[in-house]
């Protein structure tokens, strides 16, 4: 991939502050553009991680693959059988006697993190199909094991799992509309701007700052992937992946600081010609 040298301090500023931290994290960072891309970070981004409600994002992706495949479609109606998991979303205290499109289910999945609608498709298309689709886009890391709030399963350590780095793919290959499709990326990135919960990544940025992705976190892990978009134009993918800390405000923190840099670091500068 190609770098410029103007993002030397940053990334030895990233490297100083992830010396310091006793628990995983994995970061990638690109400047993107619609011919380039140019690395500006990235440590551990192979190594896989419990993905929580980051899993929503490949989900959505074969979801649109599937549509795309003729094998479903955006209006679909789907009953809901799956029992409520008590987690993040509304879909368990909505109306459950009528059916809800696919096209319903992504979007309460991906604005308010709903773990219903996320388990509903999962049984709707089921794991096996869900991970053949993955293998068929190029993404071998990425795993879909579990539903959502299944602790049962979890406790027998089968775990849903991504890596920064595929993640990170698919943020640029939706930038440049090529995963799938045009249509398919232009839609799955409405999604993502949907997102709603925005505390990790998003919370040092400024007003004028634009994002697109997806949060999650459970005992023990948050994980933030986003595309960001700066007041000049420039648009940049950033994914942190934290695990294994004692305390929540820790990642926080260290997620906040890394964002932080990166947006220092792209906005600082004009977009550049990555040699």
């Amino acid at each position: 991939m190609k770098q410029d040298v103007r993002y030397l301090p940053v990334q030895e500023a990233l490297r100083g502050i992830l010396a310091t931290v006793a628990f995983p994290c994995a970061v990638h960072a690109e400047l993107l553009s619609t011919e380039n891309r140019c690395l500006i970070f990235s440590q551990n981004s192979n190594l896989p991680f419990g993905a929580a409600s980051i899993i929503k994002l490949p989900l959505l992706v074969c979801v649109a693959q599937l549509v795309e495949l003729g094998e479903l479609a955006w209006d679909r109606p789907i009953r809901l059988t799956v029992p409520a998991p008590h987690g993040t979303g509304l879909l368990e205290h909505l109306d459950s006697s009528r059916p809800w499109s696919v096209q319903d289910l992504c979007i309460i999945m991906m604005g308010v993190s709903d773990n219903m609608a996320c388990n509903q498709l999962i049984e709707e298309i089921g794991m096996e199909r869900l991970n053949d689709v993955l293998r068929d886009l190029g993404y071998e890391a990425t795993n879909i094991r579990r539903r959502m709030m299944d602790h049962e399963t979890l406790a027998r350590g089968i775990d849903n799992t991504v890596t920064a780095l595929e993640t990170a793919d698919m943020l640029v290959q939706l930038y440049t509309r090529c995963l799938v499709s045009n249509p398919a990326s232009e839609r799955i990135l409405e999604y993502l701007r949907m997102n709603q919960l925005k505390d990790l990544i998003a919370w040092p940025l400024p007003s004028g700052a634009a994002l697109a992705g997806k949060t999650g976190g459970m005992p023990g892990s948050l994980l933030d992937a986003e595309l960001v978009s700066v007041v000049d134009g420039s648009t940049y993918s950033l994914c942190v992946f934290t695990s294994g800390f004692e305390r929540a405000v820790q990642a926080k923190r260290l997620i906040v600081q890394i964002s932080e840099r990166v947006y220092e670091a792209v906005s600082g500068s004009q977009p550049v010609d990555c040699v």
